[in-house]
């Protein structure tokens, strides 16, 4: 089996991933073509509760970028201070 690195991933794949690895999404609203990818690169298994990474799941998912360590230049910084602003402040 090729190391976790080794595997090459779509966009739209890591989304379905990390979506597997936070229990974020009902399997109805993940993406059929993603699932069967991974499942048939050893990264997902069926389970009682939905798809859960496994132990070579796990090791890729440690590989991939999170959305916010991607962004560069200060976007993340300059999307939190954004975030911030929109934000109602609680009183009391």
């Amino acid at each position: 089996m090729s190391s976790p690195s080794d595997i090459k991933l779509t966009a739209d794949e890591e989304v379905t991933l990390r979506r597997v690895a936070f229990g974020q999404s009902e399997v109805r609203a993940m993406r059929r073509d993603d699932l069967a990818r991974l499942r048939k690169l050893r990264l997902i298994e069926d389970a009682k509760d939905g798809p859960r990474l496994t132990v070579h799941g796990k090791l890729h998912f440690e590989t991939i970028g999170r959305p916010s360590m991607m962004a560069t230049n200060g976007q993340h910084e300059a999307m939190m201070a954004e975030f911030a602003r929109r934000t109602p402040k609680r009183s009391g």
